[in-house]
């Protein structure tokens, strides 16, 4: 665990925390009375971390900034309160993913597909602008940052705290328990920190306002995503490159340094649609043309085929099954379970909502089932059907499924129920309305197969309570163990209730 500069870590404090609370909740309501965030608290030290290469290099090392532990006690107290008013006041902008209760990257890939999907129903093409930020977080302007907490309401000494926490900073470099002298922080919001981040979605919030007309747009904290719907034989390009110099500038008035060399362009077309020559600019550079990008952590071409990201989480999986087997090798079951949940099967299933479908996904299935063989030593031509029921864990199909039926209950309210529209009452009312698709590959997608997927649970279900409705979904669907998507669309008894599983709907 590492330590702060005055020795002390998260490990120690929780142990001790029952004694210090008391006096801590003193220290902190003064604080917040008076307006001032503690000095001592300001003081954090960098830490050397080696990425990769030549370790005498020092760009190889990733510079981590370690904040005091009772300062992150105190930053939990104020983000609190701070997303409790903008959560009120409705002030985050709902294309903002990063850093917000209920959201996720998964939901961000989701808003950036879902407008590639609507430009091509358009008979549209799709641009995408994907910005690259030069260390965004160190190049906040805390005077700025200070006006715009003002304009969404903080006033009084909840904004002199804030002016308090930003200022006065210090950080010193400690290597081997040698530390520089230190040197103050005039702008950015400390990295490492619990309110940082919330502070940075904060000084990025009124850009998607800016060009909501303009263009489509996803912020994840940093990442900024815009999406531009052009005729397919449109040869004028006057407005996309009117909106990005808007943004450009947008940026270089925030004092955020916009690199157009690595920002990246991806013209999503259609298979078969006859191409015609695009190029953007961004600061009179002409923006490099991509196939594939990857956008926070998933691989997306300009198909939306998925086979790039395929082939490149299919390499990872296979070092993961290999670790399994080996752990398996020297220890026991239980713990080669944990390595395949810790290595792959949290790869196997982050972002499979976008790219479950794919026509290449059977590739993933088989390395799954080599991890599965991998923890119980069976041999490679015995059916693992049964294996996959016994020992609770989701085929890759059923992972898809699962992600598919999650995410309308999450998102229902953005459904259209069949009761709502004529208002009688029948057994299908609680069903959702399933939207007019113009295009099969919209249809096959996660914006069509949701709804389809979901339909299918009984109404019994649908009106579990949140945990239990969770719980039940998955325990069926280990119990089911469809080793295709279409085994469950045939399945005319797929929810139909095993004894072990009664007990979760009551």
């Amino acid at each position: 665990m590492t330590e702060d500069l005055w020795g002390m870590s998260v490990k120690v404090i929780s142990h001790v925390i029952d004694i210090l609370a008391p006096h801590l909740a003193n220290l902190f309501n003064r604080c917040i009375e008076v307006g001032v965030f503690p000095d001592l608290m300001k003081l954090s030290k960098l830490i050397p971390l080696f990425k990769s290469g030549e370790k005498n290099d020092p760009n190889n090392f990733r510079p981590v900034s370690v904040l005091p532990v009772l300062s992150k006690i105190f930053e939990k107290i104020m983000l609190h309160q701070m997303l409790s008013h903008f959560s009120i006041h409705g002030l985050l902008h709902n294309q903002q993913f990063g850093f917000t209760k209920g959201r996720s990257t998964t939901d961000a890939g989701v808003a950036l597909v879902k407008h590639i999907f609507s430009a091509w129903e358009e008979r549209l093409d799709a641009v995408g602008v994907f910005c690259d930020l030069s260390k965004a977080f160190d190049c906040v302007d805390h005077a700025t940052l200070l006006m715009k907490l003002k304009y969404y309401g903080l006033t009084g000494k909840a904004l002199t705290l804030l002016e308090s926490y930003l200022s006065n900073r210090t950080q010193l470099v400690d290597i081997n328990g040698v530390r520089s002298a230190g040197c103050p922080v005039s702008m950015g919001v400390p990295q490492g920190s619990i309110l940082g981040p919330f502070l940075f979605l904060v000084y990025v919030n009124d850009l998607p306002f800016l060009v909501d007309k303009l263009c489509e747009i996803v912020l994840f904290a940093d990442d900024t995503s815009l999406i531009f719907k052009l005729k397919r034989q449109e040869v004028n390009f006057d407005n996309a490159n009117s909106t990005l110099s808007i943004v450009a500038n947008w940026f270089t008035v925030n004092n955020l340094a916009l690199n157009s060399k690595k920002t990246k362009c991806i013209k999503f077309t259609l298979p078969n649609v006859r191409q015609v020559e695009t190029y953007l600019t961004l600061n009179n550079d002409k923006l490099e043309l991509v196939n594939e990008t990857v956008f926070l952590g998933i691989t997306i071409d300009s198909k939306l085929q998925w086979g790039p990201h395929i082939e490149r989480i299919a390499g990872r999986l296979s070092s993961a099954a290999y670790a399994v087997r080996t752990i398996r090798q020297v220890t026991d079951v239980d713990t080669a379970r944990l390595v395949y949940f810790s290595y792959f099967h949290s790869v196997m299933s982050y972002g499979i909502l976008l790219w479950g479908r794919a026509a290449d996904i059977n590739q993933i299935f088989v390395l799954q089932k080599r991890a599965i063989r991998a923890i119980y030593v069976l041999g490679s031509r015995i059916s693992l059907r049964d294996t996959f029921k016994e020992i609770g864990i989701l085929t890759v199909p059923c992972q898809y499924i699962y992600e598919n039926i999650m995410y309308v209950r999450k998102n229902l309210n953005s459904f259209s129920k069949v009761g709502a529209t004529h208002g009688i009452e029948t057994r299908n009312k609680n069903k959702l309305l399933f939207p007019t698709l113009r295009l099969s590959k919209t249809n096959t997608s996660f914006m069509g197969n949701c709804i389809r997927f979901y339909n299918k649970l009984s109404n019994e279900a649908i009106n579990l309570t949140e945990q239990k409705f969770k719980n039940y979904v998955k325990a069926t669907l280990c119990c089911k163990a469809y080793y295709s998507i279409n085994d469950y669309l045939n399945d005319k008894n797929a929810w139909s209730c095993p004894p072990q599983l009664r007990l979760l709907k009551k």
